[in-house]
């Protein structure tokens, strides 16, 4: 069996039903590479951070359905009897005192014989810390709402993920740049404790769709022109979409663009009236902006690689996974150079400050006009995508799972 891990489930059960955020990808996609390793003997806890109604039972179905080879160390249901459970005043008192429809049951052996639980987002559960034997590891996907609070409606959530590392636990961080924020936030974390794991993207959910006939009910599904441009992200401040908005308009308008739409795929987030403020300016040309909202996965991979190009104008990022999706769909992509994005993009796109409204309109021209440049960049989208996988991020974590375990 190798290596005994244990890896937090609880991102899975709180968004595998209807709300599968790219946490969710992130998580899934590591839970089922890392089970098709044959040095690590795979577990999973759900104690539930949040107290959500979900149990093991389902999980258990969920990871079977999905092919993940994973066995569970507690199990979690919920309870047969809890008097008035119903009643406003009784679920005040519970929640007060610690009891939730739903409870978990340890088994113990298998958290006693485990080398490493794992954290791929939310905060070291205390119950952990009663087994010495475990060395505790988080994964830090950013930490942009502490950075930037006026991004984001709360920071207490990634302050107790950082506090919950504690002076014994270990980071994986998803970029260089993650790292180097969460040093500078955090110093009296060891740096030496903390590890950088590039991510990666779904090679069967993006990849260079060439049929026609899919993009045709894409078309109609989304009533979609055949020539647009493509932004992919949640409609939030952050994402600097009301940019990309404007920009594209003084495009049109300054070089009398009539075949051209700007289409933005994303559910809303914090604070997206800015958007649909310079959606509601564009005045004669709203047309030519279409928001698509949330769009499935199996829908994606189409989208993007019928797209004349891609921009991810965003302030700042952890990561930065669209425009990984979207390179490695082979479409020509831009993104702003600030943060983690360099990391992703590097000589695989174009890379603009994200407020330089002349040169994010001159390269909206560029590829729209000059087929060449788009399929130079096209090239090197699908040349840089290559440096990813989901098998280098599992042999990355076996090889961080080990030095931890060593040390």
């Amino acid at each position: 069996m190798g290596m005994k891990v244990i890896l937090d489930a609880d991102v899975i059960a709180d968004f595998y039903k209807d709300n599968r955020t790219g946490i969710f990808r992130v998580t899934y996609e590591l839970f089922k590479s890392l089970s098709k390793r044959k040095d690590i003997g795979l577990f999973y806890s759900h104690l539930s951070f949040l107290n959500r109604e979900t149990g093991t039972d389902e999980l258990d179905a969920f990871f079977k359905d999905n092919d993940i080879e994973i066995r569970a160390v507690n199990k979690r249901f919920r309870r047969k009897f809890l008097p008035f459970r119903k009643e406003k005043l009784f679920k005040k008192f519970y929640k007060k005192i610690g009891i939730f429809n739903y409870k978990n049951v340890l088994i113990e052996d298998d958290l006693k014989t485990a080398q490493i639980f794992h954290s791929t987002y939310y905060p070291i559960d205390k119950v952990v810390r009663n087994f010495p034997n475990l060395k505790k590891v988080v994964t830090v996907h950013d930490l942009i709402p502490i950075l930037f609070p006026g991004f984001h409606f709360t920071s207490d959530l990634i302050k107790n993920i950082v506090s919950s590392i504690g002076e014994d636990g270990f980071v994986i961080c998803v970029s260089e740049n993650t790292k180097k924020d969460l040093l500078d936030f955090a110093p009296n974390i060891n740096a030496k404790k903390v590890f950088v794991s590039l991510l990666a993207a779904s090679p069967e959910k993006f990849y260079v769709c060439n049929d026609e006939d899919k993009f045709r009910n894409i078309r109609e599904k989304y009533s979609l022109p055949k020539k647009y441009l493509l932004s992919l992200a949640t409609l939030e401040p952050r994402k600097n979409i009301d940019h990309v908005i404007r920009c594209f308009i003084k495009m049109i308008t300054k070089y009398k663009v009539a075949d051209l739409s700007l289409v933005l795929v994303g559910s809303k987030g914090w604070d997206y009236e800015k958007i649909f403020d310079e959606y509601e300016n564009a005045s004669l040309f709203k047309d030519k902006v279409i928001i698509t909202g949330f769009v499935p996965d199996e829908d994606l991979a189409s989208l993007y690689s019928h797209a004349n190009s891609f921009y991810y104008m965003s302030f700042y990022e952890g990561f930065g996974l669209p425009p990984l999706e979207a390179m490695q769909c082979g479409v020509p992509t831009v993104t702003s150079n600030t943060s983690s994005l360099p990391e992703v993009v590097a000589d695989g796109g174009i890379m603009l400050k994200p407020k330089d409204e002349e040169s994010l309109i001159k390269t909206m021209w560029g590829f729209y006009s000059d087929d060449g440049l788009r399929r130079e960049y096209a090239e090197k989208a699908l040349d840089r995508s290559k440096h990813f996988s989901w098998d280098k991020v599992a042999e990355e974590h076996s090889d961080i799972y080990k030095k931890i375990i060593e040390s």
